[in-house]
């Protein structure tokens, strides 16, 4: 039931921004299960049958936005095609996915507090961390390639620094997104490169 939003024309794609919009401010406020489709369309301002033209129910369309938001999440992360070791900057200059990750979390903010908030949906937090682990692993696959040169066992590298990233990104929303995409991205990567501890270390 749920619609392509590339084949939409405006007026439809402003009503289900409305929907969705509702949904989450809904989820904000009393929690997925006490909203009802008549709590949505009274706060999106639409009709029922608005409604049930787009998405079955509200389990339709909380699938909808989860998965249309994590799949834009991945591609922000994402490495272009062909990327090698030698694209891999040497100092401090954030990547372009890194940064793109932080303006799209950005772009839907009131999305992503919800989300990862008391009032979210179980399990999201799992699959972001999926998507980040599986970027790092190809990363560091690119990085160094044979096992045998990588200090300790890969998935214990990736599955910590997926942890960390992932503190980052929650971190950053929790305090209102105080600092710029670039700043946190920009930080983030020196954390991957140089290590919590680099920072508490006497000089």
């Amino acid at each position: 039931m749920s619609t392509d939003k590339k084949e939409l024309d405006p007026r439809i794609k402003r009503t289900l921004h409305l929907i969705r919009d509702a949904l989450i401010s809904l989820m904000e406020e009393k929690g997925f299960e006490h909203i009802t489709v008549r709590d949505i369309t009274g706060r999106a301002e639409i009709n029922r049958a608005t409604f049930y033209l787009h998405y079955r129910d509200k389990y339709d369309l909380l699938d909808s936005i989860v998965n249309e938001m994590l799949s834009e999440f991945e591609a922000a992360f994402r490495l272009p095609d062909g990327f090698t070791a030698a694209d891999f900057v040497t100092d401090d200059t954030p990547p372009d996915s890194f940064i793109r990750q932080f303006e799209h979390i950005a772009a839907h903010a009131a999305f992503y507090k919800v989300m990862l908030g008391p009032s979210g949906l179980p399990g999201f937090a799992s699959r972001m961390e999926a998507i980040i682990r599986n970027s790092l692993y190809r990363r560091s696959t690119i990085a160094q390639p044979d096992d045998r040169q990588v200090a300790m066992p890969r998935d214990i590298i990736v599955r910590y620094v997926t942890s960390a990233h992932m503190g980052v990104l929650m971190y950053w929303l929790e305090n209102d997104m105080h600092y710029s995409p670039k700043y946190m991205a920009s930080e983030l990567i020196r954390l991957h490169r140089l290590g919590s501890t680099h920072f508490f270390e006497s000089p």
